[in-house]
């Protein structure tokens, strides 16, 4: 999973890179207001999906039910 990360963000880096290497000559393929756009976008999805795993984890997983408390001090799962 890290690798798969790394690899969009080394992606992603070099796209905007490219962009700006662009832009130095007077090229313009994207405009930078629309990928600046394009990245709030982004960065509001991102932080979007941290609040729904707090939210999930914290609210609708139930551990509890998986674990028999009655053996032992460790947990140990019912069979």
């Amino acid at each position: 999973m890290k690798k798969i990360i790394g690899i969009i963000i080394l992606l992603l880096s070099l796209a905007f890179i490219g962009i700006i290497i662009l832009q130095v000559w007077g090229i313009t393929v994207v405009s930078l207001d629309n990928v600046l756009k394009s990245g709030y976008t982004l960065l509001l999805l991102g932080a979007l999906i941290v609040v729904l795993i707090i939210v999930y984890g914290a609210f609708f997983k139930s551990d509890s039910s998986k674990y028999n408390r009655n053996i032992g001090n460790n947990a140990h799962p019912k069979l």
